[in-house]
């Protein structure tokens, strides 16, 4: 039986077209990113056998229809994760998505004390992007900066984006690893201290948010 809470995260990002088959060896980095955050929230929220950790659509390739799942995931998720890049800020589905999402009321579980880095609504730097370009109200949330972490990683993070920690070597990889892991940690704290209300009639609307 499916959760009304499920799935916890639903990743939104800027699809690219498939200009090549890709290699059976080469992983997609936007779906390791998935598979590693997914991994962490059933370790950190203590979910059931089957339970959705995660939603991430990998069907569209621009411009197709929404799919029910998709819909039943951007109307139930309980925290939703931009991945910030150029192409987001010109995705007319990516907006669609963050919009659909903040119509959703939300309010703080009883007995929980959230701060305002818990919001259900955690942008992530994706590819080096400037925030000041972000629409207006993207940029009245908050960007993801992971805590307890070094200076220097954290530096890191800000001037390349997760993708970027993938293509600079060794200690970029080590600085994504830890950077994912405080990033499942504050969707953990957002998942534990609201409830995003489900909206079983989504209307993804039209422009940009």
């Amino acid at each position: 039986m499916t959760s009304a809470r499920e799935p916890v995260f639903f990743i939104s990002y800027a699809h690219r077209p498939r200009r090549r088959r890709r290699p059976e060896n080469e992983i997609d980095p936007v779906e390791e990113f998935y598979a590693a955050l997914s991994e962490h929230i059933y370790e950190l929220v203590g979910l059931r056998v089957g339970a959705a950790a995660g939603f991430m659509d990998t069907d569209m390739d621009g411009g197709q229809r929404w799919s029910a799942e998709l819909a039943y995931a951007i109307g139930h998720c309980q925290v939703l994760v931009p991945l910030l890049s150029p192409n987001y800020l010109t995705s007319e589905w990516c907006a669609k998505e963050w919009r659909a999402f903040q119509r959703r009321p939300h309010r703080s579980i009883p007995g929980t004390h959230p701060t305002p880095g818990s919001l259900p609504v955690i942008p992530v730097r994706w590819a080096p992007v400037d925030v000041s370009s972000l629409p207006a109200e993207m940029r009245a949330v908050q960007v993801f900066k992971p805590a307890k972490v070094p200076a220097q990683m954290a530096q890191s993070y800000e001037d390349e984006g997760l993708y970027g920690l993938l293509q600079t070597g060794e200690q970029g990889r080590e600085a994504y690893t830890t950077v994912v892991w405080r990033l499942a940690q504050r969707i953990a704290l957002a998942y534990g201290t609201h409830h995003v209300e489900p909206d079983e009639d989504v209307d993804f609307g039209e422009g940009a948010p």
